[in-house]
């Protein structure tokens, strides 16, 4: 088996992954929100546990603490809008609409990291905008919080993506994972506690099964970045739209609208199209650093 086709199986099974959180996030009954949300800061802090024990100093070192920090606030305030936006939404509809993350990005990239972004993904960005605008057709259906929550989320998803790029320079994977957990549990768990009761076996384990399958699902998802290139990866991710329209058909009833074969077309063409002129001019840029370097070695 090929790097590629592994790093292609891993991609697919965090797409699943991610499904599968989702579909424990909706099978609640009764379970506060803020429950949930601490219930994956701790799952998130359980995933580090291994290199805790091994080399606590090392997993806790870090030279951007107060990044660290603003990088674990997002992920608190990203995990309530999404567990809102999926407990109150068809699977895969709220599926479609956390696909515009990448479109958040593309507008944040100039006026936070400088990067100069070009026509053409500004172009694709508006595109993607408009599938959002059909999904939701605003004036003809009633906005609700669940959709609002879902914009705000890859919002919010877009911030911890440029975050955790700015972060990747210097800090290990594991040091922000281990970030991520202590401040999304410092900020949980106050708003948690007064609502903190017994759920029930069958809520328990739902909850432990999102408190799992989150954190899994990114690690997985890292493990295939690392094996491939991002511009192969990132398209894999939509079959998350397969498994959402499946389960949700199978275990909620729920029938997608037609409305959103086009806007999902527009939201997911744009991201594809961005993603890999991304992956085009980093490859160019790579290629245009490496020439000076071939000509004075010879």
């Amino acid at each position: 088996m090929t790097q590629t086709t592994k790093a292609a199986l891993l991609a697919l099974a965090a797409s699943l992954l991610f499904t599968l959180e989702t579909l424990a996030v909706k099978a609640l009954v009764g379970v506060p929100i803020a429950t949930l949300v601490l219930a994956r800061a701790i799952g998130q802090l359980a995933w580090t546990v291994p290199d805790l024990i091994r080399s606590p100093v090392l997993l806790v070192r870090t030279g951007e603490l107060p990044m660290q920090i603003f990088r674990g606030l997002l992920s608190a305030i990203a995990w309530y809008l999404y567990y809102v936006s999926f407990s109150g939404m068809p699977l895969a509809t709220a599926t479609v609409l956390s696909f515009t993350t990448v479109l958040f990005v593309t507008a944040m990239a100039a006026p936070l990291l400088g990067e100069r972004v070009g026509w053409r993904r500004w172009t694709a960005t508006l595109a993607g905008f408009a599938g959002v605008l059909i999904i939701m057709r605003p004036g003809m259906v009633p906005i609700g919080i669940p959709v609002l929550a879902a914009i705000a989320a890859s919002v919010f998803g877009a911030g911890i993506l440029i975050t955790t790029k700015r972060l990747a320079r210097t800090e290990r994977t594991v040091t922000i994972m281990f970030y991520v957990g202590v401040v999304a549990l410092a900020v949980s768990l106050p708003v948690a506690l007064p609502g903190l009761a017994w759920p029930g076996w069958w809520n328990a384990g739902l909850l432990l099964a999102a408190a799992v399958l989150g954190p899994a699902a990114m690690w997985v998802w890292i493990m295939a970045l690392r094996m491939a290139d991002a511009s192969f990866i990132a398209p894999l991710s939509y079959v998350r739209l397969l498994f959402a329209v499946a389960f949700g058909v199978a275990l909620f009833g729920e029938v997608p609208e037609w409305w959103l074969l086009p806007g999902g077309a527009l939201i997911i063409g744009s991201t594809l199209y961005i993603t890999r002129r991304e992956a085009m001019l980093q490859r160019a840029r790579a290629s245009s650093s490496a020439a000076p370097s071939s000509a004075k070695s010879a």
